[in-house]
């Protein structure tokens, strides 16, 4: 079963409208907070494969997240935003999703995606991570104001990595992430 395309457009409109409907506009975005506004239950897990970063699943109408103990807060926060995007764009065509490393962090490309080498609901997941995290309109403002992605990201409270990807993919700067 293939995921529906949803633009990165669509993406971002989504997590922004999550973001006001829910009350969380301050920076830095507090995904767990989201999360248990949503009756989502987040916990601290320690998995039988190291690769494994979060899962989310849903049963008897229970929604628990799990994200791996050992990762950095910064990390952390990504995994739940990403597992947030499974729960609001893909969790009612399934019951369950396990994400390991491989799939939050390569290269989100639809080239990709259609070679096969990452599945699109993972694309959408991380675009949904990155919207969520880091609005556009708060990071353009801030990247006017600031110009430094170190300084962005610890605002932002997400990696620098991930912070430099951001800003590339919201053609802010041409920097390599």
């Amino acid at each position: 079963m293939s995921a529906s395309i949803l633009s990165r457009e669509t993406i971002e409109e989504k997590a922004q409208a999550i973001l006001k409907r829910h009350g969380l506009e301050t920076l830095p975005i507090d995904p767990v907070k989201l999360a248990n506004q949503e009756g989502i239950t987040v916990s601290n897990a320690t998995f039988t494969h190291e690769l494994i970063s979060g899962m989310i699943g849903k049963r008897e109408g229970v929604t628990t997240m799990l994200v791996k103990q050992a990762d950095i807060p910064q990390r952390k926060r990504f995994t739940i935003a990403h597992e947030l995007g499974h729960y609001f764009l893909h969790l009612a065509q399934s019951g369950e999703y396990m994400d390991t490393e491989i799939n939050l962090f390569r290269e989100e490309t639809r080239r990709a995606a259609a070679e096969g080498e990452l599945d699109e609901k993972e694309v959408q997941a991380n675009q949904f991570a990155a919207a969520l995290l880091m609005p556009a309109q708060d990071v353009a403002y801030l990247y006017s104001k600031i110009n430094d992605a170190t300084q962005l990201a610890q605002l932002f409270n997400v990696s620098k990595a991930a912070m430099a990807k951001r800003l590339k993919q919201l053609e802010l700067t041409d920097d390599k992430a």
